[in-house]
């Protein structure tokens, strides 16, 4: 296995499933594959540590088609050139979006999605759900409760209701991480056709933090160690009930 695939992702998703006890032996672990960068990228890493690594999990590829991905053909071909099965879910999401409202047409595709995604799961028998949630994204989640909602408090890298658990192994990874290995292997990304691209709250925090880096370079490494070191009084946990 190419060297730097340790070290720009797997090492980081090793420590994150030890942290936080994502992935056990015996676990079927479903990638919620949106047709971006991030989940295509979790989907490959999971594949490289299925295959070469001392944990033994099943792996599958769901796609919730909410009718906005464009191009998926090819990380179809793609899962099927890796030994990785998939399973693409229809609905019609997009009809029940008002995109009028950028904030309640987000969350409601957001809810729908991971709602349509835990039913497929449960009818195949698959005790864990994986999503490309990134270390970006946790930082940008931390300070949007912040600016947003007055609350302090990431997403948690696992949440287990019932027999099912949503877990992020990439959760402490770095973004340009990710955009580095999707372009040097090549990796397939769907095009999307949503109309709110480039117009929500997050971009709005994400372009905040761009300005926080210019001054304080490791800033997002400082608010991940920050919430790592204080997960046990739960930090992570303030938003346990948020998938």
């Amino acid at each position: 296995m190419k060297k730097y695939l340790n070290r720009l992702i797997l090492n980081d998703m090793r420590r994150a499933i030890e942290d936080f006890r994502l992935i056990e032996d015996g676990d079927r672990v479903a990638v919620g594959l949106s047709g971006g960068k991030d989940s295509i990228t979790l989907l490959y890493a999971l594949r490289l540590l299925r295959d070469y690594s001392n944990m033994k999990f099943t792996l599958l590829g769901i796609h919730i088609d909410n009718g906005m991905a464009n191009g998926f053909d090819e990380i179809e071909k793609f899962c099927g050139e890796q030994n990785i099965d998939i399973h693409i879910e229809k609905t019609n999401i997009r009809e029940q979006l008002d995109f009028e409202s950028s904030k309640s047409a987000c969350y409601m595709c957001a809810r729908l999605r991971k709602g349509a995604l835990k039913r497929v799961c449960k009818d195949k028998g698959y005790n864990k759900i994986a999503l490309g949630h990134h270390m970006d994204d946790a930082v940008e989640t931390f300070f949007m409760n912040m600016v947003y909602t007055g609350k302090l408090g990431s997403f948690a890298p696992i949440i287990t209701e019932g027999t099912t658990s949503l877990i992020r192994p990439m959760v402490y990874v770095k973004e340009e991480s990710i955009i580095k290995i999707s372009e040097i292997e090549k990796l397939p990304v769907a095009g999307s056709s949503c109309p709110l691209n480039g117009e929500t709250k997050r971009d709005e925090v994400s372009d905040l933090i761009m300005d926080i880096q210019k001054k304080y370079p490791d800033i997002k490494e400082k608010v991940i160690s920050s919430l790592s070191n204080v997960r046990k009084e739960g930090i992570w946990e303030n938003l346990k009930g948020e998938w």
